[in-house]
């Protein structure tokens, strides 16, 4: 269902596939429908962390950790109270219920023994991954122990290729497996990617400050972004290169990411990686320096790079919530951290703006004029731009050294055609605010 619906983390071909299926079936276009007005992703923060490696989980993320752990709805609806209101858990119950024979129909009974063949050899990968696990372990100086296990689920994609996707949710790692691939180990490599995100999240507190001193130290803009990107590198650079160098006796020759800048960024501190992990060490000074250096020589355009700059953000916007704002850019950018305030007038929001260290995004759909004007007066880059009831992107550098994308746009609808162009623009131009 969160497919059908094109949440945010799921697979575009196989979301072709179930609504092409379902095209004639009223019935689950209504239940899609339905679904889509469910909200199940409240934000949990925690307190106590760097900066820079705030926490915080979802309700969501709870809700796919009992449906990976239970046996049938009935387990899951039970599992389920306390963590979303109660109408919300019974709305969803009686969907999925519904939903359940439309995918038993569309998917299942079709590809039932191919997905158990594909289990069948993923399974025999997990005495070495066992193994893998407490070296990657030691590499993070996680406080993630034996005893506590992974849950791999895996789910059906009919066909043997398009796009697929793996998403982490506390110890369930949810992986969609093409029915007829081939290529089991490195549908491997991506389950030992996203087991290395748990790892580093749950790194010891200890060594998480150490981390962000480290980066802190080098004090550079691209030290900031090499800093945002390093889980989603390094997960790549393990789970893609060295764990399935490991299990195959040579690398893998093509892309291991879909993003091109942690693919590159992956590749380049892979020999670094594969140095640590053979002397058995964990991440230290050393390695943090020469990944910043390595960044700031590979990506010398990343400070005006928008598929970078938005990788680590603070929005502002008015009525508008952080999924709607996270499947928005999820669409075009990759989104690893993400801190909303709302409305942009509020003191929290000036707050945020005299604090925050990431690129500050604004995205304005109501009240252009009173807001262009007053946030004018905390950025004098803009003060010669008014909005004419045409979208509008200003992107510049503040006095604090950030990034500032302010997108003035008549309405909610004009948002993702700006997003889209930003996306094609790649690079915002450092002269002026005005961008098009």
């Amino acid at each position: 269902m969160q497919t059908a619906i094109g949440s945010h983390g799921t697979s575009p071909s196989f979301k072709d596939y179930i609504i092409t299926g379902g095209q004639s079936d009223d019935d689950f276009k209504t239940l899609i429908e339905e679904y889509s007005k469910l909200n199940l992703n409240d934000v949990i923060n925690r307190g106590g962390f760097p900066e820079g490696r705030k926490q915080s989980n979802s309700t969501f993320d709870l809700l796919i950790m009992n449906a990976v752990s239970s046996k049938d709805l009935e387990e899951f609806k039970l599992k389920c109270l306390g963590i979303i209101p109660l109408e919300t858990n019974q709305k969803l119950y009686k969907l999925l219920k519904k939903a359940e024979e439309k995918y038993d129909n569309l998917i299942w009974l079709q590809n039932k023994s191919k997905i158990e063949k594909q289990l069948f050899e993923l399974s025999k990968f997990e005495k070495t991954n066992v193994d893998i696990f407490n070296k990657i372990r030691t590499f993070y100086d996680s406080s993630w122990t034996s005893d506590i296990p992974f849950q791999v689920a895996i789910y059906p994609i009919p066909g043997v290729n398009g796009f697929s996707t793996a998403t982490p949710h506390v110890n369930s790692l949810c992986v969609g497996v093409f029915t007829d691939e081939v290529d089991h180990a490195s549908r491997n490599g991506v389950v030992l990617h996203e087991m290395c995100h748990i790892l580093y999240r749950e790194q010891k507190l200890s060594k998480q400050f150490d981390i962000e001193g480290y980066f802190n130290d080098n004090n550079t803009l691209y030290s900031k972004f090499a800093y945002s990107y390093l889980d989603e590198a390094l997960a790549t650079a393990i789970g893609n290169g060295w764990a399935y160098k490991l299990i195959n006796n040579k690398l893998d020759e093509g892309e291991w990411y879909a993003d091109a800048t942690i693919n590159a960024f992956a590749k380049v501190i892979y020999p670094m990686v594969e140095q640590y992990m053979q002397k058995g060490k964990s991440i230290d000074r050393d390695f943090i320096n020469e990944a910043s250096r390595l960044f700031a020589y590979n990506f010398p355009k990343a400070i005006q790079d928008y598929s970078i700059l938005l990788n680590k953000t603070t929005v502002y916007a008015d009525d508008m919530t952080e999924i709607e704002i996270v499947n928005k850019l999820g669409d075009y950018f990759q989104v690893y951290s993400l801190n909303l305030s709302s409305p942009i007038l509020h003191k929290y929001s000036f707050e945020f703006m005299e604090n925050s260290k990431d690129t500050q995004l604004f995205i304005i759909h109501k009240n252009q004029q009173q807001t262009l004007l007053e946030l004018k007066k905390k950025f004098t880059q803009i003060d010669n731009y008014k909005f004419a009831n045409q979208p509008m992107n200003l992107s510049f550098f503040d006095s604090k050294g950030r990034a500032v994308i302010v997108l003035v746009v008549n309405n909610k609808e004009e948002i993702k055609p700006e997003l889209l162009k930003m996306k094609k623009q790649s690079f915002f131009d450092i002269k002026q605010p005005l961008q098009y």
